[in-house]
């Protein structure tokens, strides 16, 4: 296990930052910048579907009581020596490893006034983030940028120790319009854009043509609805060609992508976005028929369900091996597919060109497939990490992490996140690059990719992911539920009783009612 650096320049060197505490409204949240206190007030959410192509920016409205913090953009200016930036980051391996390693080096070689030191600790986002809360009462042992599962939005604003990237945009005149509308909703708290760079991700379908093939169904032709997943798995596992066809990481995030994709809420004051959120939603009937169903599918050996356990692949290892046929994952293992192939599998083979032929020479043929819902296809909301600024730094740390997340931002690099990442396109120009067109069509990877980029930029800005500042605990409560029912055969309204009593229970207590 990676240990924590300790970057503490001595007491007199700490600025001051807010000291983490429960909070019972972000509206009128107080940030303490380097300058001092300001005040963020509510203005309105993040954009909505109608201002999918607003030129517009995401920000608080252009008053003295909601102004941003400042961004010390002239701390770098003057500083005298090159200025130094540490970035923890964890969950990530594999060419999406490499791919920002690669990013810290060539900023740090086009460049004389920053260097950015990526630091690894750990295997997964949840082991980040603890090490984040166990240093965040000591500033000075803390990084200056710090990369998150998305679900920590919550708890890095309440916080108070995240420098609004806004700010710096602001103060740079970068327009966050570039951006896809959905990637800056989800990342967005009070109309303002937290994080300086999102690595997006949707979750989608990933199945092996070959079983399909084999089990007389058209490989070209994935199921778009969990309805349809179920008829096909049973048609595979009724040809003999896979023990438990659908490969399942009982994980908390595909339950709220569901819901989500009937228009349904996991907490209540618009999913946590207009105010915090005070009670869970999640308990409905749609959602207790939602486990129900799949726990019908355990029972009749059509899933194959894992524990979500941190750096666990067995769910992978499930399709490897033919035990399944599909599986449900996050579209950034597009990479780890391409790259498990070893190049024994073409392009056009993984897209529409399948034929029997394939078969002699690999036992498996990934093929790609917006997520199946529980009405359509592809009803997604933007997720994965972001890199935050941490405001506990010196100004001029401060402002060589803009200089660093601003350089990814370049549309050169933002491409990279997603050619060799395996990210979404968050930066909109990069859709519209012929390379990236090529990279769609000629790699394994991005054939499978482009599924999560179509759904991505049709998902809707107003349906974005849960804020919940408390979110590891409400993620046990929901994860919890889901492994009583397809793990140990539980009753799917019970299950779900229970967790909406703790979540409940975890706001209260957060929120000091």
């Amino acid at each position: 296990m990676t240990s924590v650096p300790n970057h503490s320049a001595g007491p007199d060197a700490e600025p001051a930052y807010a000291a983490p505490r429960p909070r019972s409204a972000r509206r009128g949240l107080a940030l303490v910048a380097m300058a001092g206190v300001v005040t963020l007030a509510a203005c309105g959410g993040p954009p909505t579907s109608g201002d999918k192509e607003a030129a517009g920016r995401t920000t608080v409205a252009n008053s003295q009581e909601n102004a941003l913090p400042e961004c010390p953009l002239d701390a770098l200016e003057k500083a005298s020596a090159p200025v130094k930036v540490d970035l923890w980051y964890g969950g990530i391996g594999g060419s999406t490893q490499k791919t920002l390693e690669n990013m810290a080096k060539r900023f740090n070689a086009s460049q004389d006034k920053v260097v950015v030191t990526p630091n690894n600790q750990g295997r997964s986002y949840q082991e980040v983030l603890r090490k984040y809360q166990a240093a965040s009462p000591r500033p000075g042992q803390l990084p200056q940028v710090i990369y998150l599962e998305d679900t920590a939005l919550g708890e890095m604003v309440d916080k108070g120790q995240v420098l609004p990237a806004e700010a710096c945009m602001e103060a740079d005149g970068y327009d966050t319009s570039q951006l896809l509308p959905a990637a800056r909703a989800e990342f967005s708290v009070d109309g303002v854009l937290w994080p300086g760079y999102m690595n997006v991700s949707t979750p989608m379908l990933y199945y092996n043509k070959v079983h399909f093939q084999k089990a007389g169904l058209d490989p070209n032709d994935p199921p778009g609805t969990m309805e349809e997943v179920a008829e096909v798995a049973r048609k595979l596992k009724e040809a003999g060609v896979s023990a438990k066809p659908l490969s399942f990481k009982v994980d908390r995030w595909f339950f709220e992508t569901w819901l989500s994709g009937i228009s349904q809420e996991i907490v209540n004051n618009g999913n946590g976005r207009d105010a915090p959120a005070t009670e869970a939603t999640f308990n409905t009937p749609e959602a207790v028929d939602l486990l129900a169903f799949l726990k019908q599918m355990n029972t009749d050996g059509l899933l194959n369900p894992f524990a979500a356990t941190e750096g666990s692949i067995d769910h992978y290892l499930a399709l490897v091996s033919e035990q399944s046929s599909m599986v449900i994952e996050t579209s950034t293992a597009s990479t780890t597919i391409r790259d498990a192939l070893g190049g024994a599998i073409t392009a056009a083979e993984a897209g529409i060109d399948f034929d029997e032929s394939v078969i002699n020479k690999a036992n498996l043929v990934p093929g790609g497939a917006p997520y199946p819902g529980i009405k359509s296809p592809g009803k997604v909301f933007a997720s994965g990490g972001a890199f935050y600024i941490l405001n506990t730094s010196d100004p001029a740390q401060q402002a060589a992490s803009w200089a660093f997340l601003k350089f990814m931002l370049q549309p050169e690099n933002a491409q990279e996140w997603h050619v060799n990442g395996s990210y979404l396109p968050v930066v909109k120009t990069v859709l519209e690059e012929e390379s990236v067109a090529t990279f769609w069509e000629t790699d394994v990877a991005g054939v499978m990719l482009l599924h999560a980029v179509e759904q991505l930029k049709d998902a809707d800005p107003d349906q974005a992911g849960p804020l919940i500042g408390p979110f590891p605990d409400y993620a046990d409560a929901v994860q919890g539920a889901m492994e009583t029912v397809l793990l140990s055969g539980g009753d799917p309204a019970q299950a779900l009783d229970k967790a909406e009593a703790t979540v409940n229970k975890t706001l209260k207590d957060y929120n000091g009612n």
